[in-house]
Order: structure tokens, then C-alpha cells, then sequence
């Protein structure tokens, strides 16, 4: 199946969404690449939650700080802050709105959905933390979006930067790209089910916050 070219929703760029053969394909060859996405993992925590490589779309390399600047503050006054629907990414085009029911814990690494990345809900031990988090849904109907927050205490710094490394990893390994600047964030086609997600990612000491926003494939 030809690739077909859209707006991407969030960023105004064109990307290339694969067909389904093509996302079964990509899927395959990441998971033979798994073990070199754990090497990564231990590297980067080495790092202190840098990690730099090349972009797999022929970008230049982008180096990732362990905190992103000029974003909303993800701690006050020692409490977390989930962002309020205004503030989420994409909220110009699909006017979020809080869902009210009690969001489940889902522990990183996971992302998103099972179907979109389904190795990062492989069995895997937590460490001890404590979660925060809100669903939205989109109010205008220009396809199936939704969005989430998720805001992690855990116990230092340290175990922190582990698990954002793991987290990381997962990203690129579900077929996701970083992309630095003033917007910096991750963004892509899930190689499991052809989503279109963008994540951001945000460290400050012990504390992680996770926006995904995603975008079903059509």
C-alpha cells in the first residue's frame, strides 16, 4: 500500500504515514533492535538523562537535556501540577476538555495504549513512586485524539532519570523521533497500531512529567 501524506496534526510538518504492511515491517525490525535499545537505557542513565544520537529521519543530531526549558512548571510549592486543558499540546485544534473520572495508574515505561506500543507493557518491575495523572478528550471532531498527563514522584533524582531513560528508550524503539528547539518533543507513527503520537517529557529532581498526545490513525 502507498504511503499517504498528511498534515501532521500537532507540529504542521507533512509526515509519511505507513500502511499496515509497511508499520508490521518497522514493528519487526525494532524489536530485533530491543537489545541495542537496552544498551541505551544503561547508558543514559549513566548520563544523568542525556543521551545524543542522529535522528533516523536524517535530522541533525539533537542533544536532550535532563530538564527541558521554557515549558510550564511540572512542581509547585512542592505539589505537582497537572496541566489544565488550555495548556495541553494541540488544545488550538482540539479544544481539550478533562475527562472526570479517576485516572488508572499506569506506571512508565508504558505508552499510550497496549496496541500502540505494546513491548513497553512487557512485564517489569516499578520502583516505589507515586503517580499523578489526568486524561482529556478532544471537544471538536477532526479525528480520534486524546491526550494525557502524567506527573511521577519517585524516590531521588537518581531513579528518576532511570526510568525517564527507560522511558525514552521505549519511544524510539515504538518508532518515535526526538526533536529538539523551543517545542522539543518526541513524535511519530506507533509501530503497533499506525497512531500518531507526540510526547513531551520533563524532568525536575525526583519528579517526571509525560504529556502524550495521540492522534488515531484514520
Amino acid at each position: 500500500m502507498a504511503d499517504v501524506k498528511v498534515e501532521e496534526l500537532l507540529d504542521d510538518v507533512v509526515v509519511q504515514l505507513p500502511g499496515a504492511e509497511q508499520v508490521r515491517e518497522r514493528g519487526g525490525r525494532r524489536r530485533a533492535r530491543r537489545q541495542v535499545a537496552g544498551a541505551l537505557v544503561a547508558v543514559t542513565a549513566v548520563m544523568a538523562g542525556a543521551l545524543v544520537w542522529v535522528a533516523s529521519d536524517g535530522d541533525d543530531g539533537d542533544a536532550r537535556p535532563s530538564t527541558t526549558p521554557s515549558t510550564p512548571a511540572i512542581v509547585v510549592d512542592g505539589m505537582p501540577r497537572i496541566l489544565p486543558p488550555d495548556e495541553v499540546p494541540g488544545n488550538g485544534r482540539w479544544h481539550w476538555q478533562a475527562q472526570d473520572e479517576d485516572t488508572e495508574d499506569s506506571p512508565l515505561p508504558r505508552i499510550a495504549e497496549s496496541g500502540s506500543c505494546p513491548d513497553s507493557f512487557r512485564e517489569r518491575k516499578t520502583p516505589e513512586h507515586m503517580q499523578y495523572s489526568a486524561t482529556y478528550y478532544a471537544v471538536v471532531t477532526h479525528g480520534d485524539a486524546s491526550a494525557s498527563h502524567r506527573i511521577v514522584s519517585y524516590a531521588s533524582p537518581a531513579v528518576a532519570g532511570r526510568e525517564r531513560a527507560a522511558y525514552e528508550a521505549e519511544l524510539e524503539a515504538c518508532g518515535l523521533t526526538y526533536r529538539g528547539g523551543e517545542r522539543s518533543r518526541w513524535s511519530g507513527v506507533a509501530i503497533g497500531d499506525g497512531t500518531l503520537l507526540r510526547v513531551t517529557v520533563q524532568q525536575d529532581g525526583k519528579w517526571l512529567s509525560v504529556v502524550e498526545v495521540r492522534v488515531a490513525s484514520s
